[in-house]
């Protein structure tokens, strides 16, 4: 797809925000396509991925950011954490500045939506499609359940996932944690987690944070970039450990 100008001048942007940044495979680079559970870090994460990551692959995007009638909303608690702000009227506004362009520059990447509705379905079914066609999904995968100051809590989508990947195909699907920083530069992949039906999707989750904190205490001294700020948490808290009721809440609202 040809990318249009609104399209370039975002990527130029980005570019200047995160500067070029290298890619370490500790096991060496996929010979297959898999999963990469990444970091949020902000804006940080997608952006150094979109533009650095090299390999083919297709990013999951949450669909209220692809979906002009719901970005003005979404936008206004998850980017702007509109609830504890004064002055609510210019987060309002400016959430419908950002619902005009987003959408449209976030398609040009060719993303996978996703779902918290029945058509989750059709994240699953999108993303085993570009499995099949040689791509890496890379997943944003952090719940506002926090693990350590470098990660928040996987959420278990991830699993749902690999499971199906070896339900439909036999195959054990890999799944590469990665730390993404933008100080350091540095996009840093795990050696692979092989999930098969042996493995417990908890645990699994619970591995996926620990090796992207690992790799995040082995970096050079930085400052972590969270998920969620902590005004989200002061607002927002009460969706912590319940994060569906949060989707709830932004869909009442529209």
């Amino acid at each position: 797809m040809k990318k249009t100008f609104t399209y370039n001048v975002v990527a130029a942007i980005g570019r200047v925000i995160c500067p070029r940044s290298t890619v370490n495979f500790e096991g060496g680079e996929p010979t297959e396509p898999g999963i990469i559970v990444c970091n949020h870090s902000s804006i940080r994460g997608p952006v150094m991925m979109t533009l650095y990551y090299g390999r083919p692959h297709k990013n999951w995007i949450i669909s209220y950011a692809l979906e002009r009638e719901k970005t003005a909303n979404f936008a206004f608690h998850d980017f702007f954490v509109g609830e504890g702000r004064r002055v609510k009227w210019f987060w309002r506004l400016l959430s419908k500045i950002v619902a005009k362009i987003l959408p449209g520059v976030l398609s040009q990447a060719g993303p996978i939506a996703v779902y918290h509705d029945s058509r989750i379905i059709k994240t699953f079914r999108n993303t085993m499609a570009a499995l099949s066609e040689g791509y890496d999904v890379v997943v944003f995968g952090e719940s506002p359940e926090r693990y350590s100051e470098y990660v928040n809590r996987m959420q278990l989508g991830i699993i749902d996932v690999a499971a199906l990947y070896y339900k439909r195909t036999g195959k054990k699907l890999k799944i590469y944690p990665a730390y993404i920083e933008k100080k350091n530069r540095l996009i840093e992949v795990a050696p692979p987690i092989e999930y098969g039906p042996e493995l417990d999707k908890n645990g699994t989750c619970e591995k996926i944070s620990s090796e992207i904190d690992r790799m995040a205490r082995g970096m050079k001294k930085h400052k972590p970039v969270p998920f969620l700020p902590e005004r989200w948490y002061r607002t927002y808290g009460r969706y912590e450990h319940d994060f569906d009721k949060y989707w709830q809440m932004i869909d009442k609202e529209q």
